[in-house]
């Protein structure tokens, strides 16, 4: 059985050592680049299972390179930085991360924000054609774009599954534990903002093509859908 490939992207060679030996001691096989560059030419050629990008790495740094791979790929991207405001985890989330650490990390949760990307991806259910709407949306499985009031607009594969699972039942109250579940991330491990900040994108995106209201954050709770 072959082992999943993890891209380690850090200009550091110290934090690199880290990762490879945090995930390979659970059996993954890691695969290293110092630069940008470097790991856009690995990514095409490996197709690596998950990403662990550093955002300072030069040019191109890790928010291009991420946006790079986006453009062809929905492989899950972690994002690792030693930064720690909130305006950094909203512009990661913005080039299309699926999650973000702050340096420094240990090798147990690491190895838990991996896994769990993983795990998230393995049990996607991609139903072909399928549209589900409630209200003036329509969310489409298929191209996993969202459709308010006739007119489109592109999701991250995060964004997708966070509005996707409160569609299904647009009147249940889902806590964060369900959403962080649904969107393939670990909400022991997270910080709310992490949930927060994707929530505030989808209702930006919305915003710009129409005034309906979408998202409504039960304090203490979580989230749920407003279709009327």
């Amino acid at each position: 059985m072959s082992k999943d490939q993890i891209l380690v992207v850090d200009d550091n060679v110290d934090i690199r050592f880290f990762v490879k030996s945090a995930l390979s001691a659970e059996g993954f096989e890691v695969i290293e680049a110092a630069n940008g560059k470097v790991a856009l030419e690995i990514f095409r050629k490996k197709e690596p299972a998950a990403i662990i990008l550093d955002l300072s790495i030069g040019q191109p740094d890790g928010f291009e390179v991420c946006r790079e791979i986006r453009k062809v790929s929905t492989v899950p991207i972690i994002m690792l930085t030693s930064h720690v405001e909130e305006m950094d985890e909203a512009m990661c989330l913005a080039a299309g991360a699926d999650d973000y650490i702050t340096k420094p990390v240990s090798a147990r949760i690491l190895v838990l924000r991996v896994t769990t990307q993983l795990r998230h991806r393995a049990a996607q259910t991609q139903i072909v054609g399928s549209k589900v709407s409630a209200g003036p949306l329509s969310l489409d499985s298929e191209s996993r774009n969202l459709m308010v009031d006739g007119k489109q607009i592109e999701l991250t594969r995060t964004e997708f599954e966070f509005l996707n699972l409160l569609i299904a039942n647009p009147k249940r109250v889902y806590t964060r534990e369900q959403i962080s579940e649904a969107i393939g991330t670990s909400h022991e491990y997270s910080s709310d903002h992490l949930l927060d900040t994707h929530a505030s994108r989808i209702r930006m995106k919305i915003k710009e093509v129409s005034s309906v209201k979408v998202l409504h954050a039960v304090r203490g709770v979580g989230y749920r859908l407003l279709s009327n």
